[in-house]
């Protein structure tokens, strides 16, 4: 795989590029904002964990940089070793969770780099894998065996990852679904799909009330209960998200100046949200959700003009995986939807999540050049037949 960088030249949608550059920016100065509570907790250093992250996203940014310059179809190469890998790492990852005895364990440790979340990794491989089976299978993905034979390669990452982290699980699932619903598969296959996946994870819950626990069964529970029957008077991370987007107002209290922040566990994961909008207001609450629009609205524009089937579903299930995500955050931080631990993608603190998220976006900016390059081409190739046309008219003058 060869890549040319020469000159710094950015490629690819620019509307793209300067959504991405402005999330990047917002979560510098929200997560420095909102980060106190987190390092007053573990006894760290403010500065530090700036610093950190500042580095994460410059690094993020290169990466951005680096992708959008491979070709896109590189991407299909090896992909059914590469799922095999992706099952192998899950699996190890549960096994190594049961083995040390932490119930939730969704991380891995790698000497000199540090801890890494699998999952984060895994679900961008399937969506590469199941855009690359879709180019595959065209119109037989209307076939029954064929059909099953691609939704059990998704139902098993999905069920490796489910027992420790149920909404990413869904999270894949979807995107995945989606893929498989826009290529075309039969309605009742996908009804099929829809009521099979409810009664799984029905019954996974209805579980945990007999007395069988599968994962964290118990945490999903006591969430699911903590939303509908949360009292408004409980110290809790809804009643604190509410507050925080009540005091916010139009205007906002200004940046640093939270003060529900404080009470928030994870003001600069999970509840980010709930701060922006006690910071920013309805006005910076505005600004987030229409920057993520565009970025959607732009890669499905991006999939649109792809000229392969490839392209075309690998920059659909990409953007389905980050707005899914941001849009469970969202609900997440305004209370209509029980914690779930997803984190708001380009703005919340971390490393796997954010450069990731960078490195699938760039694959979304790469599909981007290769179709303007393919337009350029197509153009040129007409306007030199045009002089050559020109030309003989001109002779036979």
């Amino acid at each position: 795989m060869k890549v040319k960088l020469g000159k710094p030249h950015i490629e690819g949608d620019k509307v793209i590029w300067i959504v991405y550059l402005i999330l990047s920016v917002l979560s510098l100065i929200f997560v420095f904002s909102s980060i106190g509570k987190s390092v007053y907790r573990t006894n760290g250093d403010i500065v530090f964990m700036f610093i950190k992250q500042t580095f994460i996203i410059s690094f993020g940014i290169v990466v951005v940089y680096i992708v959008h310059k491979i070709r896109y179809v590189n991407y299909a190469k090896g992909l059914k070793l590469i799922y095999a890998f992706s099952i192998f790492i899950l699996i190890f990852t549960l096994v190594v969770g049961e083995f040390i005895g932490k119930a939730a364990n969704r991380w891995l440790e790698i000497p000199g780099l540090g801890q890494f979340q699998p999952s984060e990794i895994v679900k961008y491989i399937l969506v590469v894998y199941v855009a690359s089976e879709l180019e595959t299978l065209r119109d037989k993905i209307r076939q029954k065996d064929e059909f099953w034979k691609l939704m059990f390669k998704i139902f098993l990452v999905c069920v490796l990852i489910f027992p420790e982290n149920f909404s990413t699980s869904i999270i894949i699932f979807l995107a995945c679904f989606a893929l498989v619903f826009i290529a075309g598969a039969r309605m009742k296959h996908i009804l099929m799909v829809v009521v099979l996946g409810f009664v799984m994870v029905s019954a996974v819950l209805g579980m945990y009330y007999v007395g069988f626990e599968f994962g964290r069964s118990e945490t999903w529970v006591n969430r699911i209960d903590n939303f509908i029957n949360n009292d408004p008077n409980e110290d809790n991370q809804y009643n604190s998200a509410i507050m925080a987007i009540a005091t916010g107002g139009v205007t906002g209290v200004g940046i640093g100046n939270t003060v529900q922040g404080r009470f928030l566990s994870e003001s600069h994961n999970d509840f980010i949200f709930a701060v922006i909008l006690e910071e920013g207001g309805t006005f910076m609450c505005v600004v987030i959700l229409l920057a993520y629009f565009v970025l959607f609205y732009r890669c499905i524009k991006v999939s649109r003009e792809s000229k392969g089937l490839f392209g075309s579903y690998l920059s659909s299930g990409i953007s389905f995986v980050i707005i899914i995500q941001a849009l469970v955050n969202i609900l997440v931080a305004t209370g209509l939807m029980p914690v779930t631990g997803q984190t708001l993608p380009f703005i919340s603190y971390g490393g796997t999540s954010f450069l990731i998220s960078s490195f699938a976006l760039g694959i979304i900016l790469n599909i981007s050049a290769e179709t303007e390059k393919a337009k350029k081409q197509i153009e040129n190739k007409t306007d030199e037949e045009n002089s050559q046309v020109d030309n003989i008219k001109t002779q036979e003058v």
